[in-house]
C-alpha cells in the first residue's frame, strides 16, 4: 500500500511571497470528530466522486462508439462492479456550473443560487446589468466580470445564495450549505481538484475572500501586472483540501486558513483548509510509492509530466480543462496522502487539445470519430487503467470505496450525422476507431444566431436588453414586470425568429424558414423550472431554448456557421438533458446498465431533437442529478443539515429497506412533477411557449388566462413537492409513510400531471 499519513507538527509560521506571516491557530469545535478518525457507514473507507464535462455514454453518430465505449477500462469497471444509470437528467439550464452544483449539493439552482449557466447577469440600480461568473468560491460574493470594473451599486449578495424553500424566498444573505461539511464533521478530510466552487475559481474575489484582503496572496495578486493573473492562478486556484479537525494535512501546512462558513446550519467552527497548488502540493509529496512530484516538488500527471499553468508555464494548477491523466493523478495523490474523500473534474475530448493531430475536423470542435478525439479518448482510457490499478495497489477498491462518476451534461453535436441529416461525415462506413471520420468546413459546427440582428426589423428593434447566450436568458433593462408591453412584444418577436437562409444539416426541401426558438419560459415558468433564486437582481426577464443546432450572439450576420464550436448545451432537449451517472461500492447493487445501452440514446436516432425529454426517457430508472447527493449520504451513513431536492436512488441499493422500497412509486411521481425536464415542466413549458408567442398589443387574453392557470399549478406543485420530498427523506431514515398519506400524495401528484397536460392542450 502507498497510503501514508502526515504527522502533526507545531510550526505556525510561514513564508508567503517573501513575507513572514503568523498563522492564527483555529480553536477546535466540540462538534467535530476526533483527529485521525473517519467514521463512515457500511465499511466505507474512501469516497471518490468524479464529474466529467460532456462525456457521452450514448453514441452521437450510430456508427461511432461513444466516449465511454472508447474508454473500456472505465466503462467495464462501472458495469462490472456497480450500476450505470443511463436515464439520468440534468436540471435547467443544463450547463457545467448549475449541473455540477446540483450534483454536489442535491439542490436545484433556485436553492443553491446558480440556476442559469456558467454566467448570469445582475441588475444595477440604473436598470442595466453586469455579467457575473457562476464559478466563484463557495463563500465569495457575486463575481462581477463587467469590463472595466463593476457598475456602481452592483449586486454583492453571496454568489451561492441559499434558499431553504421553494419557491426561493428570504433575504439573499445566506450561503448554500457546503458539500464537504458532513464529511469533515465525521473526521474525513476532503480533497478537491478542479471542482466547481469548492476550490478558488478566480483571483478576484476568491483570493481576498479566503486569504484576506490584506494577505500576502492578495497583495501579490494586486501587484501582478498580468491582467490574467496566470502565476497566481497556478499557485492558488483550482485545488483545495478541507480538513477534518486536527488533521495533520492542515496542521502541518505552511499556510492553513480558517475554513469559514458563516451561515452553515449548525455552525462550523474550528476547521481549516489549504488552497492552491503552492500549499496543497507539499502535503501530497512523499518518498514512497508512485511518482507524485518532479525533482522540484511539483505535482505530475499519471505519465510523469509536471502540471503547469498552460499560458505562463508556471508549475501548479493546469487550469479548469484538465485531462484524465492530470485529474486522476491528483485524486490518487490525495487518497494516498490520507485524504479519504476526493472530488475531481475531467474535461471532455470534443475540442482540439495540445499534442494531438492531424485532426479530421477542420475547426476547433471535433466531430464523432475525429482522429484527434479518438486519440484523446484512448489516452483517457489508458489513464483510467493506470489509475484503477494504482488504487487497487493502495487497497482502494469497490469493497471499501464509494465511487460516484457522472457527466454533468450531454451536449448535442450540432453537425453532420448519418441519420436524419442531409450530410454525413466521410467515408460512409467510418466508425472513428478503425476508419477515421472526416468532416468538411460546413459539417462540423453550430449555427450562430444574432438576436439583435434578427429583431432589427420587428417591433422590438428598439428594446434594450442584455443576453446570456446559453439557451438565452433575456434581461430587459429596467427590470420590467412580466406583463409589461415591451416584454410581451419581445417574447412574441423572439418566438417568431426564423432562419431565412438554411440549416446545412437538415433537408427542408429548399424551404429556408426554420423557426430558431423552440421553447420560451416566461418569468413564472422559470420558477417552475427552478431558475428563480431568492436574489431578484439575478432573475432573467425570460429565457429562450432554441433548436439545439443554434447558439445566440448579439453581433454578426443574422445566421452564420461557426465551426469553432459544435456541441451545444443549456437547452431543453433529450440530446442534452439526458446524461449518465454511475455508482460503485459498498451497498451498491451490480446491475450493469440501468436504462438504454450506448446505441439506444436519442441523438443517434433523432438528431433534430423532435422528442420531448419524457418521450425519450421511457427505459430505465429516471434519475435526477440532484438524487446523487442524498444517495451518497445514504451509502456513507451521513446526512445534510437541509432538505434535499433529490431522493435516494433505491434502485442503486443492494438492500433498500422496506420504507424506501415502499415509496418507489411515490418517488417516480415526485420526479415527474419536480424535475426541470419531467412531465409537469415539459407540459407547462410547451403551454407557456404557446402563450408567450400569442396575442397582440390590443388583445393578450390568451397569455393572461394561461398565466392565471400556471400560477395556480406552480403554487400547488411546490406545495405537493415539499410534502413528498419530506416523506421520501423520512423513508431514507427507515420511516414508512402511512397508507393514507402515501395514497394522498400519489393522487395529488397524478392530478398535477393531468392538469399540466390539460394546460398544454389548451394554452
Amino acid at each position: 500500500m502507498h497510503i501514508r499519513r502526515h504527522v502533526a507538527g507545531l510550526a505556525v509560521t510561514t513564508l508567503v511571497a517573501g513575507v513572514a506571516t503568523a498563522v492564527t491557530a483555529v480553536a477546535a469545535s466540540p462538534a467535530g470528530a476526533a483527529p485521525g478518525t473517519c467514521d463512515l457507514h457500511n465499511g466505507v473507507k474512501h469516497v471518490i466522486e468524479i464529474v466529467f464535462d460532456n462525456v457521452h455514454f450514448f453514441r452521437d453518430n450510430p456508427n461511432v462508439p461513444s466516449d465511454l465505449e472508447q474508454m473500456p477500462n472505465l466503462l467495464n469497471f462501472l458495469e462490472n462492479n456497480g450500476t450505470v444509470f443511463s436515464n439520468s437528467h440534468t436540471p435547467m439550464i443544463a450547463h457545467t456550473a448549475d449541473d455540477s452544483l446540483s450534483i454536489y449539493t442535491g439542490l436545484y439552482g433556485d436553492r443553491h443560487g446558480q440556476p442559469l449557466t456558467n454566467t448570469y447577469n445582475t441588475y444595477n440600480p440604473d436598470g442595466t446589468t453586469d455579467t457575473a461568473t457562476s464559478f466563484a468560491y463557495w463563500t465569495s460574493p457575486v463575481a462581477d466580470t463587467h469590463f472595466g470594473g463593476p457598475t456602481a451599486g452592483h449586486d454583492t449578495t453571496p454568489s451561492m445564495t441559499y434558499s431553504a424553500t421553494v419557491p426561493a424566498s428570504g433575504t439573499p444573505n445566506k450561503i448554500t450549505p457546503a458539500p464537504w461539511v458532513p464529511f469533515t464533521r465525521a473526521g474525513c478530510s476532503v480533497g478537491n481538484f478542479s471542482t466547481a466552487n469548492m476550490v478558488l475559481e478566480n483571483t478576484n474575489p476568491d483570493i481576498p475572500t479566503v486569504f484576506g484582503a490584506n494577505s500576502p496572496e492578495a497583495q501579490q495578486t494586486a501587484a501582478d501586472p498580468d491582467s490574467h493573473k496566470n502565476i497566481e492562478t497556478a499557485q492558488y486556484i483550482g485545488e483545495a483540501i478541507h480538513c477534518a479537525q486536527g488533521d495533520a494535512i492542515c496542521a502541518d501546512s505552511s499556510r492553513p486558513v480558517a475554513d469559514n462558513l458563516p451561515t452553515e446550519p449548525g455552525g462550523y467552527n474550528g476547521y481549516q483548509a489549504v488552497f492552491g497548488a503552492k500549499y496543497v502540493a507539499p502535503q501530497l509529496v512523499a518518498a514512497d510509492g508512485p511518482q507524485v512530484a518532479d525533482a522540484n516538488g511539483n505535482l505530475v500527471d499519471l505519465n510523469g509530466n509536471t502540471l503547469v499553468e498552460p499560458f505562463s508555464g508556471t508549475p501548479g494548477f493546469p487550469g479548469f480543462n484538465p485531462t484524465a491523466a492530470q485529474s486522476l493523478a491528483v485524486l490518487a495523490d490525495m487518497q494516498e496522502a490520507g485524504i479519504p474523500v476526493t472530488y475531481g473534474y475531467i474535461s471532455d475530448t470534443h475540442d482540439m487539445k495540445p499534442g494531438y493531430g492531424p485532426c479530421t475536423s477542420p475547426g476547433k470542435a471535433l466531430g464523432p470519430g475525429d482522429a484527434c478525439s479518438v486519440a484523446a479518448l484512448h489516452d483517457y482510457d489508458t489513464a483510467f487503467g493506470q489509475w484503477l490499478q494504482r488504487l487497487s495497489d493502495d487497497g482502494i477498491t469497490p469493497a471499501n470505496t464509494e465511487f460516484m462518476i457522472s457527466a454533468e451534461e450531454n451536449d448535442q453535436f450540432a453537425g453532420a450525422n448519418s441519420v436524419g441529416r442531409s450530410t454525413a461525415p466521410t467515408p460512409a462506413n467510418c466508425d472513428g476507431v478503425t476508419v477515421a471520420c472526416n468532416y468538411t468546413s460546413s459539417q462540423d459546427g453550430e449555427l450562430q444566431a444574432n438576436i439583435k440582428g434578427l429583431l432589427s426589423t420587428t417591433a422590438s428593434s428598439g428594446a434594450q436588453y442584455d443576453v446570456q447566450p446559453q439557451g438565452a436568458s433575456i434581461y430587459v433593462h429596467g427590470q420590467p414586470a412580466a406583463d409589461d408591453p415591451t416584454v410581451r412584444q419581445l417574447e412574441r418577436d423572439t418566438a417568431a425568429m426564423t432562419n431565412m437562409t438554411s440549416n446545412p444539416y437538415v433537408n427542408y426541401s429548399g424551404v429556408p424558414n426554420e423557426k430558431i426558438v423552440k421553447y420560451q419560459a416566461g418569468a413564472l415558468e422559470q420558477r417552475v423550472l427552478h431558475m428563480q433564486t431568492n436574489d431578484p437582481l439575478r432573475t432573467p426577464t425570460y429565457s429562450l431554448f432554441p433548436m439545439p443546432d443554434y447558439f445566440f450572439s448579439t453581433s454578426g450576420p443574422n445566421v452564420s456557421f461557426n465551426n469553432g464550436f459544435a456541441y451545444d448545451h443549456g437547452y431543453y432537449s433529450p440530446n442534452i438533458d439526458i446524461t449518465w451517472a454511475a455508482l460503485v461500492g459498498p451497498g451498491v447493487v451490480n446491475h450493469g446498465v440501468d436504462g438504454p445501452d450506448a446505441t439506444g440514446g436519442n441523438e443517434s436516432q433523432d438528431p433534430n431533437s423532435t422528442h420531448t425529454v419524457p418521450e425519450a426517457s421511457t427505459q430505465g430508472t429516471w434519475v435526477e442529478e440532484a438524487d446523487l447527493r442524498p444517495t451518497l449520504m445514504y451509502l456513507t451513513g451521513l446526512s445534510d443539515d437541509y432538505q434535499s431536492d433529490g431522493e435516494v436512488i433505491s434502485q442503486a441499493l443492494t438492500s433498500p429497506g422496506a420504507a424506501l422500497a415502499g415509496t418507489a412509486e411515490l418517488a417516480a411521481a415526485y420526479q415527474q412533477i419536480n424535475s426541470s425536464v419531467g412531465a409537469f415542466a415539459t407540459d407547462t413549458l410547451i403551454a407557456d411557449s404557446n402563450a408567450l408567442a400569442s396575442g397582440s398589443m390590443s388583445d393578450d387574453s390568451r397569455y393572461a388566462n394561461e398565466q392565471l392557470t400556471l400560477l395556480d399549478l406552480a403554487n400547488h406543485r411546490d406545495m405537493v413537492a415539499a410534502d413528498i420530498k419530506a416523506t421520501l427523506a423520512r423513508a431514507a431514515l427507515g420511516i414508512s409513510p402511512g397508507h393514507g398519506e402515501l395514497r394522498s400524495e400519489l393522487a395529488q401528484a397524478r392530478a398535477l400531471l393531468r392538469q399540466a397536460a390539460t394546460l398544454r392542450a389548451h394554452a
